[in-house]
C-alpha cells in the first residue's frame, strides 16, 4: 500500500531530526567524524572523539536507505548511484547549549566582531540585518548570535562496501580547532622559534606529520598570529576548514582543473604578503611555492613526511632541488597529537617496564599519572589533545649540509647536535608534567 503524503512528511522529518540529534551530539563531544556505517545486520554510530573512534550506539539496518536519501539529498549528490564513492557537504545549525549560549550573550560588541563561525555561515542574515536595521556591524553580529544557533560545514563522503555504502561526516568549523599558537603545546624555546620562523618577510615554514597530526590546526594557529589589516594573506585548501576573519580563503577544485599547482601559478597576481597552502602533493606544486618564497612571499604549507631531516627527504623525492630547499625553508614544524590525562580522574600510577625503558625513564623518580575514567571523560581516562613537537630553524651550517649532498643522518646528527629537542625528548617532557601517559605517546612516536 502507497504511502499518503502525511506519512511520507512524517518519516522525512523523523531523518532530518535523527541527522541533527547526531550531528549535535557530536558537536557537543568534541566530536570530529561521525561514521554511519553497515555492519552485521545493524547499522553502527562511531564518533572520532581526540583521534579515536569510540561507539555511540546502534540502529536497524532498514533505516540505512533511508539516511543514506536523506544525506545525499542535503549534499546534492546523485541518489540512484550506489556503487562510486560520492563526495559533498551541507550546512547545518545546532541549538547552543545553555552555557556557551550564556558566554556569548556576555560577550561585548567589539569583541563579537570576529567571531567568524556566525559571521560567515550567517552571512546572509547578517547582511539582511545591518540594511533592514540600519546597524553597525557588531550590533549584527550580536542579533544573530541571540537567535541561539551556531551553524556549521559538514563534509560527506560515501563509500560503497560489501555490506552497503557507508558514510563519513567531517564536522568543520569546529571550535576546537581555534586555538592560538600558544596553546597548541610549545614550550616556551620553542615556541620562541616558531614564532622567529613565521614573522620573516619572506620564506618558506613547513608543517609535518602523518595524517590527524593536527597539521591544519597549527596552520590555522600560525595564520591568527601573524593576520592584521596592513597583510594581504592568502589561502589555498582542499577544503577549507575553519573560516577565518581578515583571510582571504580559496578552495580549490581538481575536478574542475583548478588544483594547488594551478592555485600556485596565479596567486601571485593577487598581490598577496603570505599565502598558506594547505598541502605539497607534488614536485610542481613545491617548486612554485618555494619560488614565490624566494621572490619575497612568506608561505606555510604541509608535508607528507616523519620529522624534519624526512621533510628534506619528501622534497627531493619530489625532485626539488636541494639548493632551492636549502636557501627557501625557514624551518620546520614536525608534530604528532597525543590525548591529554582527564584532569578530574587522574591518578597515580607506574607505566609498563617496556614503556619506562623506550623513553630512558627506568630510574626516574617522578610521579607519572593516568586518567581512571569519569563521566567527564566518558570513561576513557583522557580528555582533549595537545601536540608533541620538533622543530628545527634551518641555518647555514644546514644549508651546507643540504647543497653538499651530506647523508639522511649526517643532516640529521648536525640538528640534534644543534640542540633540536626531538619529538621523542617533547614526549618525555610532557609524560613527567603529567599531560599524557607514556603508553599514549608510545603510539606517536
Amino acid at each position: 500500500m502507497a504511502k499518503n503524503d502525511e506519512q511520507l512528511n512524517d518519516e522525512e522529518a523523523e531523518i532530518e531530526d535523527f541527522i541533527t540529534s547526531i550531528l549535535t551530539q557530536a558537536v557537543a563531544e568534541r566530536a570530529s567524524d561521525v561514521h554511519i556505517e553497515p555492519y552485521l545486520g545493524n547499522i553502527r554510530i562511531r564518533f572520532r572523539i581526540d583521534g579515536i573512534l569510540q561507539d555511540r550506539g546502534s540502529l536497524p539496518i532498514e533505516e540505512m536507505e533511508r539516511i543514506l536519501v536523506k544525506i545525499k539529498v542535503m549534499s546534492n549528490l546523485d541518489i540512484t548511484r550506489h556503487n562510486i564513492p560520492k563526495d559533498g557537504h551541507f550546512r547545518f545549525a545546532i541549538q547552543l547549549s545553555k552555557e556557551i549560549y550564556e558566554k556569548k550573550k556576555e560577550k561585548t560588541p567589539e569583541s563579537l566582531v570576529p567571531d567568524v563561525t556566525s559571521r560567515l555561515f550567517a552571512k546572509s542574515a547578517y547582511e539582511k540585518i545591518r540594511e533592514k536595521e540600519k546597524i553597525s556591524p557588531a550590533k549584527a553580529e550580536a542579533i544573530i548570535l541571540d537567535i541561539g544557533k551556531r551553524p556549521l560545514d559538514v563534509r560527506v563522503s560515501i563509500f560503497p562496501t560489501i555490506s552497503g555504502e557507508a558514510i563519513v561526516l567531517r564536522i568543520l568549523n569546529r571550535e576546537e580547532m581555534i586555538i592560538s599558537l600558544k596553546d597548541l603545546g610549545l614550550n616556551n624555546n620553542i615556541f620562541s622559534t616558531v614564532k622567529k620562523m613565521i614573522t620573516r618577510p619572506y620564506g618558506m615554514v613547513l608543517i609535518t606529520g602523518p595524517a590527524g597530526a593536527g597539521k591544519t590546526t597549527t596552520l590555522y594557529a600560525i595564520l591568527r598570529e601573524i593576520k592584521s589589516d596592513e597583510k594581504n594573506i592568502i589561502t589555498l585548501e582542499d577544503p577549507v576548514e575553519l573560516f577565518l576573519e581578515g583571510v582571504r580563503q580559496v578552495q580549490v577544485n581538481p575536478g574542475q582543473g583548478f588544483d594547488f599547482a594551478q592555485g600556485m601559478r596565479s596567486i601571485l597576481r593577487q598581490d598577496p604578503d603570505a599565502m598558506m597552502i594547505g598541502e605539497i602533493r607534488d614536485g610542481e606544486t613545491a617548486e612554485n611555492a618555494i619560488r614565490s618564497s624566494l621572490a619575497g612571499k612568506i608561505i606555510f604549507s604541509t608535508v607528507h613526511a616523519n620529522t624534519v631531516i624526512g621533510t628534506i627527504a619528501r622534497l627531493l623525492d619530489m625532485g626539488v632541488e636541494r639548493s632551492l630547499i636549502a636557501y627557501s625553508l625557514n624551518g620546520v614544524i614536525s608534530q604528532r597529537l597525543v590525548r591529554k590525562v582527564c584532569p578530574d580522574c587522574k591518578i597515580v600510577y607506574s607505566p609498563g617496564s617496556e614503556y619506562l625503558k623506550y623513553f630512558g625513564l627506568e630510574n626516574t623518580p617522578s610521579r607519572f599519572v593516568r586518567g581512571q575514567g569519569c563521566d567527564k571523560c566518558k570513561k576513557t581516562g583522557f580528555l582533549g589533545r595537545v601536540g608533541i613537537f620538533e622543530v628545527f630553524e634551518f641555518d647555514n651550517g644546514l644549508r651546507s649540509l643540504i647543497v653538499e649532498k651530506a647523508p639522511m643522518r649526517s643532516l640529521e646528527e648536525y640538528v640534534e647536535g644543534a640542540g633540536m629537542k626531538t619529538l621523542k625528548q617533547d614526549a618525555v617532557e610532557k609524560i613527567l608534567a603529567g599531560i599524557t601517559t607514556a603508553e599514549e605517546a608510545a603510539k606517536v612516536v
